[in-house]
């Protein structure tokens, strides 16, 4: 615990067997609970998990081989936490920023932040062709929404586990990464704010997504979510703040 909140870690994971017992183990320990998220692995993900200390909880929807929004959401409705961090199971984001992050939100009472990894402090962590898609979406967003997101495809996000009750978000691929972002932007009851983290290189496995495809559905998502959905009064009505960076608090 955090003071007196509970904290809870969601990771969607899917065959990382070489890197998941690593990674839970280097998660503090005022995390309360881990939740492993497991969409339809087929090495020794759920065993070494397990074997970590952590909670595996099975998924299997997916669309197209890919259910990372279906594991998200499965994370949220499970976890038990004050606090619920999405983490990706990579080990590539700071797990030791997790409470600074907390304290940071209870300081200024926010119901949600996006941790931007741009940026980056390390120039490897992200190619060049990854990092320009990155900026075009966050261009999209910015003309469509009049938000400024450093990040809209950052995995690790933290939210108070009631403000996820506030959000509607049906994505069951990688679209959930942009959609559940822009869901808190346009929700005017929510007190949303970035925060800068420190993003490492992907060492032990290569990348589950294809760049292109997922960018251009990204891309598509993003404009038919602004005119099928989202009303603009909702959007200027909404609080957006950008003002921390790591270790800044």
């Amino acid at each position: 615990m955090i003071g007196n909140k509970r904290i809870s870690l969601v990771v969607p994971c899917k065959n990382e067997a070489r890197i998941i017992g690593a990674f839970i183990k280097r998660v503090p320990k005022y995390v309360d609970e881990i939740l492993i998220i497991n969409n339809n692995s087929t090495d020794g993900t759920v065993a070494e998990a397990r074997r970590a200390g952590a909670r595996v909880i099975r998924e299997r929807r997916e669309i197209n081989g890919i259910g990372y929004g279906y594991a998200h959401q499965t994370g949220a409705i499970k976890a038990t936490g004050d606090y619920v961090i999405a983490m990706d199971g990579d080990d590539t984001y700071p797990v030791r920023s997790i409470k600074t992050i907390i304290k940071y939100m209870e300081t200024y009472s926010l119901d949600m932040v996006f941790c931007n990894r741009l940026p980056l402090t390390n120039k490897k962590a992200i190619s060049w062709i990854r990092r320009l898609g990155i900026h075009l979406l966050n261009w999209e967003v910015l003309l469509l929404y009049g938000k400024h997101v450093h990040d809209i495809l950052t995995g690790m996000w933290v939210a108070r586990r009631d403000t996820l009750a506030e959000l509607t978000v049906t994505s069951g691929d990688w679209n959930y990464s942009p959609e559940i972002k822009i869901a808190a932007l346009t929700n005017p009851a929510l007190h949303v704010a970035q925060y800068h983290i420190a993003h490492f290189a992907r060492e032990h496995e290569v990348s589950k997504q294809r760049i292109f495809a997922t960018g251009l559905a990204h891309a598509w998502y993003i404009i038919k979510r602004r005119v099928t959905v989202d009303n603009p009064v909702r959007i200027i009505r909404n609080t957006f703040f950008d003002v921390a960076k790591e270790g800044s608090i």
